[in-house]
Parts: structure tokens; sequence; C-alpha cells
């Protein structure tokens, strides 16, 4: 891969800083892993990497120590990309998670051939006034989260990091507990083996100790987390909470029995992180995490703040799990040069609206479908009135995870204009267009 840099800012860069880091890395050229080198420094514009794992490239004002601060007085913002060895693609995004500072944009190549750029809608400097003005608790210079770094530029540093500056979750938490507010959330699927369903609710909880999420798959699987384990802060932060799987007590991010344990495990606590974070979830419910790519974040007024603004403002995370439904990671040819440009705080660059052309569907599910390669001219495939769409990979083949489907349901097929009804769940005819007579059979199976 390879990373070509263009820098817009004209201002003190003699103290215009990049630095590398990533683990098993191998064949960088045009830069050190894990040494600050200055911009000017640099011997090409043009970084060259094999490949490498979890790297972070960041850039700022002042020689990076090994490990940034997001809460320090540096001005810096930075990338994140893998590329491993043997796949075909460059996983990158930006990252608004920790901080809102120096302003990066990407633009390159997607595996399927298209052209994609990440970057901002608003300038860094009027997104920075909104979040201040709009998400700051207080919305002063006094706020722990809202920092003048040493080369006098502002920086709001995020609710993960400083939740004091925000606003506390407890009101949407309370609401959601006192209220019994139910829950339907479904796993990710391990490799050979399927899905599990989780269903249950809050509880109403008053102490600390007291159950406030229990869940029980339909094979007798449980999962729980206590009142004084799902607090504003650990929401923030979608870490540090303890749960309960199976009667055993863990770290969200571990488990003690097998690996689909721990991605049963992991997988839940995510989906229910990502419900608060992005406000899906209701004290009416049904707050069924399936329906998550296709829903609408921040629509019921609740979620992160934040990270609502850095959504609107950006093609950024602004929370840790954001690319699960917020499509913030893009996959990039390797072989075209990706371009990442150093943005002046007042420009706004390389913000994609995007083109429904992507793939949005559920990253699990009972049911999953695949259509074989060389098949790229069925164009996007669409399913129903939500926001699920499956595209075609670099061998024109497709395949992913069926939404629950209740009732009776297009299946688009963009190239041909045609479509078929699916649906996953139930019995009975369809339908009002009369396109079946009654349900169909192949070889005494029914198909639905």
């Amino acid at each position: 891969m390879k990373i070509k840099i263009v820098n817009d800012r004209t201002d003190n860069l003699d103290q215009l800083y990049l630095l590398l880091t990533g683990d098993s890395a191998e064949g960088v050229k045009g830069i050190t892993t894990g040494n600050p080198i200055k911009f000017n420094d640099l011997a090409s514009p043009e970084i060259n990497i094999e490949s490498i794992v979890g790297a972070r490239l960041y850039v700022g004002y002042g020689k990076f120590p090994a490990a940034p601060v997001p809460d320090g007085d540096q001005y810096y913002g930075w990338i994140e990309f893998t590329k491993n060895k043997d796949e075909s693609a460059v996983w990158i995004n930006l990252s608004n998670v920790d901080l809102t500072g120096l302003p990066l944009a990407l633009a390159g190549t997607d595996i399927d051939g298209g052209s994609f750029t990440l970057g901002y809608k608003k300038s860094i400097q009027d997104t920075i006034s909104d979040l201040k003005k709009s998400v700051l608790s207080p919305d002063d210079d006094d706020n722990p989260a809202y920092i003048t770094c040493a080369t006098g530029q502002p920086k709001i540093v995020g609710p993960n990091i400083c939740p004091a500056g925000y606003t506390s979750y407890d009101s949407y938490i309370n609401d959601l507990n006192t209220n019994k507010a139910p829950l339907e959330i479904m796993t990710d699927t391990p490799s050979g083996g399927s899905a599990i369903v989780f269903t249950g609710g809050f509880m109403n909880a008053v102490a600390d100790t007291d159950v406030m999420i229990s869940l029980t798959s339909g094979n007798g699987d449980t999962f729980e987390i206590t009142k004084g384990e799902f607090t504003s802060n650990i929401c923030y932060r979608c870490d540090g909470g303890k749960i309960s799987y199976n009667g055993n007590l863990v770290d969200d991010n571990q488990s003690p029995q097998d690996n689909d344990d721990k991605l049963y495990s992991n997988s839940t606590f995510r989906n229910i992180m990502i419900g608060i974070n992005e406000g899906y979830f209701t004290a009416i419910g049904p707050n069924v995490s399936a329906a998550f790519p296709g829903d609408i974040p921040f629509a019921n007024g609740n979620g992160s703040e934040y990270a609502k603004i850095i959504h609107l403002n950006s093609n950024s995370y602004g929370f840790p799990y954001a690319d699960s439904n917020l499509k913030v990671l893009v996959k990039a040819l390797p072989s075209d040069s990706i371009t990442l440009t150093i943005c002046t705080d007042t420009e706004a660059k390389n913000y994609s609206t995007g083109d429904n052309k992507g793939s949005n569907q559920p990253t699990s599910g009972t049911f999953q479908f695949g259509i074989g390669a060389g098949s790229a001219d069925l164009g996007v495939i669409t399913i129903g009135d939500l926001n699920w769409r499956y595209t075609a990979d670099e061998g024109g083949a497709y395949g992913g995870f069926l939404p629950e489907l209740t009732e009776w349901t297009k299946m688009h097929f963009e190239g041909p204009g045609k479509y078929i009804w699916i649906k996953t769940t139930g019995e009975g005819e369809v339908s009002a267009t009369g396109c079946f007579d009654s349900v169909p059979t192949y070889l005494n199976k029914v198909l639905t």
C-alpha cells in the first residue's frame, strides 16, 4: 500500500511532525515505525507499507511521545488502517473518538474499483465550535474537555476520555430501567456456528448490586449486567464494566470459556453499547439490535451528542463502535495510492454523503444467502424499505446475512431492475400482487 501525503497547512511547518505506530509491520519505507519525524524531513511525500496491523499515522505539532495523550496540550489528529499480508484490501478510517483536533482527509480507490473520500463537511474550526456550544457541559473554556493547545489551537477531548465534560447518560438509562424497556440483542456469528438471539430487557434495578439488564437465549445462555456496571462513564467508553455470562463474572472484553462464548458475550455487550450511544433504545421498545443498520441514528433525541455532531460534520468515528452501522470504515484498494491531506483548520474537504451503493447489511442473522462469482451485473441488491444493501465483492459474488423478515418483502436487483419476494419467518400465502398462489416448494422443502 502507498500513502501519498499532501499538506495544505502553511503555519509552523518546522514543528509539524508525523508518527507511524502499529504491529507486525513489514516493508515500511519512507518512515520508521515508532519514530516521530518532521514533515519537512521526509525524503518523499509517499509512504510505502507491505503490511501492518492496527496502524495509526499521527500528524501534529511538536515531537510525538511514544503514545500521544488525547487530553494533553499537543495539537494533532490521526488516521487508522490495517493491511494484512494475506488480504487484498486496506481497512482505513478517520477517527475523532478520543479527540477532535488537527483535521485530516483521505481519498483513494475502494476494492470495487470506485473512488472514495473521507473528510469533513464542516471545517474543524466550525466543528469544534459546534461541539463546544451544543455538547460540552458546561460550554466554556473551563470545561476539562476543552483544551487550548501549546501552539494556540483549541481541541475537544472525547467523552470516552473525559466523560466529566459531557452530559450524563443517567436520565436516559434511568428511563429505560424504570420502564423495563425490552431488548432483543443478536450476537455475531462464529465461524461454522450460529448467531444467538438474547431476549429480556431492563429490570427496574434500584441498588448498584441489582441486575439492571437480564437476557436469556433460546438455548438457556444468560447475560446480565448490574446497575453499578452500567454507568454513564462505562457507556461512553464502551468498556470497563463487568458482566455475568452464564453465571460467570467477567470483564466486558473477556470470557472465561471458549472462543465462541467470548464472541457471544463481547458482541452482545457491543450491541447494547451501540443502542445507547446511537440512541436506538426507547422505553417501549422493541429495541431489536438486528435492525440497527437500517435504523436512523440519534432519531429519538438520545445517544451521544458528541458522536452525533461528528457524524453530521464528518466521515469519522465519533465513538468506538461507529464502524458497525455509521459506515465510516472503508476497504481501499492497496495497488492505488491513498492520498492523505493535512487540512487547514478552516477548510472542509473530502466529505462524502454516500451514494447508497456500498454494503449495509446485518452483522448476524438466522439465515445467509450467497450468489456466485461473476454476478456483478446484478448491481446493488436492496431489501425492503429499510437501508439494507448488498454489493458484489471483487470476484462479482454476493453474500451476507438476511434481516429478520416477518412479512413478504422485495429483494430488488438494481442491474436488471427485477425483484423477488422473500421472508425469513412464519408461514402463509403471498400476497397482494399474486406472485404466488401458495408457499413455493422444492423437493418437498418449503422455500421462504
